[in-house]
C-alpha cells in the first residue's frame, strides 16, 4: 500500500509538472497581471509588468499609467478609450484592440486605452477623471451596455471589488482587490489556472473571472426597465463630470431606456447594431467578447459618425 502511494505521489507529480509545461510552452492561458489600488480608489494594474495573452505571440506590457493596450499621447489631440474587458481585450491581439483600430481610421488623433474587467458606468467616471489630471485627453469614449449602469449602484447589491455609487447619499464607494493572496497563487500556477477556466465545477459560477470571458455580459432585466437608478446617476455625473468631453459608445443590445436617458441629459453616443455585420462579432459560441472582426466593425461603425462624433461640443442650459 505504501509503495502504491509513492507512486501515485510521483506519477501525479509528473503529470502535473508536464501538465504545467505544455499550458505555459502553448500558452493555453493568459497571463493575468497584479492589480492595486490607488489612491483615488480605481483598481490599476502595476506598471511595468508583461506577460502573454492566450496563444500569443507577441507581449502585452502594463504601461507606466497602470493601463493594458494602446497609449498613443503624440497628437495634438488624445482620445481615451475607456471599458471593461472588451476594452482590456486579453483575448485579442494588440492590433485588434479599439484603439489601434480607431487610430488606423483618424490618422490625425491619438488613442489612450484604459481597460479593465468589471469596470462599472461610475467607475469609467472616475477613470476619465483619472486621465484628464495625467494624459489630459480631449474627449473619452466610453463603451458601457446594460450591466455596467446596473452595477454601478449599490442600491440592488453591493460589489465590493468594484467602485459603485450609494445614489442616496450620492457617495463613491471604492473597491477592494478580491482575494487577492489566492488569485496570485491561481494566475502562478497555470495548470491550476486552466482548470479553473475550463471546469466551472471547480468554483461557484457568480466567482469565475472576468477573464474566462462570459459569454454575453448583460444579465436578465424585467420586461419593463426601471430608469430611476440611470436617471439618477446621469444627473449626477452632469453635475459632477465634464460630460460634455464624453461620448457613449453603447453595445448592441443595451437597454433602450438608456439611450433615451442619456439624450435627455444632452449626452454624446453612438449606439453600435452588430446586426449590420456579415457575421458575428462574438469571439466564438462560448465567448461573447469582440473578436478581431467584431473590433474592426466596432470602429467602423464609430467612424461613420465621422470627426463631429469625437469633437467635444458644450452643452448649455436655456
Amino acid at each position: 500500500m505504501k509503495k502504491f502511494l509513492i507512486r501515485l505521489l510521483v506519477f501525479t507529480i509528473v503529470i502535473g509538472v508536464a501538465g504545467e509545461f505544455i499550458i505555459r510552452a502553448y500558452r493555453l492561458v493568459p497571463d493575468i497581471p497584479r492589480l492595486y489600488v490607488d489612491q483615488t480608489g480605481i483598481q490599476r494594474y502595476v506598471p511595468g509588468q508583461t506577460g502573454y495573452y492566450t496563444k500569443a505571440k507577441t507581449k502585452w506590457v502594463v504601461n507606466k499609467y497602470g493601463w493594458l493596450g494602446t497609449s498613443d499621447t503624440s497628437k495634438d489631440t488624445v482620445i481615451s478609450v475607456i471599458g471593461d474587458s472588451y476594452i482590456e481585450n486579453m483575448m485579442n491581439p494588440i492590433s485588434c484592440n479599439q484603439g489601434n483600430m480607431l487610430k488606423s481610421r483618424f490618422k490625425d488623433y491619438s488613442f489612450f486605452e484604459a481597460g479593465r474587467s468589471g469596470v462599472t458606468f461610475i467607475e469609467a467616471m472616475q477613470i476619465s477623471k483619472l486621465l484628464d489630471s495625467c494624459i489630459h485627453p480631449k474627449l473619452h469614449l466610453i463603451y458601457v451596455n446594460t450591466d455596467d449602469f446596473l452595477e454601478s449602484s449599490s442600491r440592488n447589491q453591493r460589489y465590493t471589488d468594484r467602485v459603485q455609487i450609494d445614489l442616496n447619499t450620492n457617495t463613491i464607494l471604492n473597491g477592494n482587490l478580491k482575494s487577492p493572496g489566492i488569485k496570485k497563487i491561481l494566475y502562478n500556477i497555470k495548470l491550476i489556472y486552466y482548470l479553473y477556466l475550463r471546469f466551472p465545477l471547480f468554483v461557484h459560477a457568480k466567482n469565475k473571472e472576468d477573464h474566462k470571458a462570459a459569454t454575453k455580459k448583460t444579465v436578465k432585466v424585467k420586461s419593463e426597465f426601471d430608469g430611476t437608478d440611470v436617471n439618477k446617476l446621469f444627473a449626477y455625473c452632469r453635475k459632477n463630470y465634464d460630460m460634455d468631453k464624453v461620448t457613449l459608445v453603447f453595445h448592441p443590445g443595451t437597454e433602450q431606456t438608456i439611450i433615451e436617458l442619456a439624450n435627455h441629459y444632452h449626452i454624446k453616443n453612438i449606439v453600435l447594431n452588430s446586426e449590420k455585420g456579415e457575421k458575428s462579432w462574438a469571439l466564438n459560441a462560448n465567448d461573447g467578447h469582440w473578436s478581431c472582426y467584431g473590433h474592426s466593425q466596432v470602429a467602423k461603425q464609430i467612424s461613420i459618425f465621422g470627426p463631429a462624433s469625437l469633437t467635444v461640443k458644450k452643452f448649455t442650459t436655456d
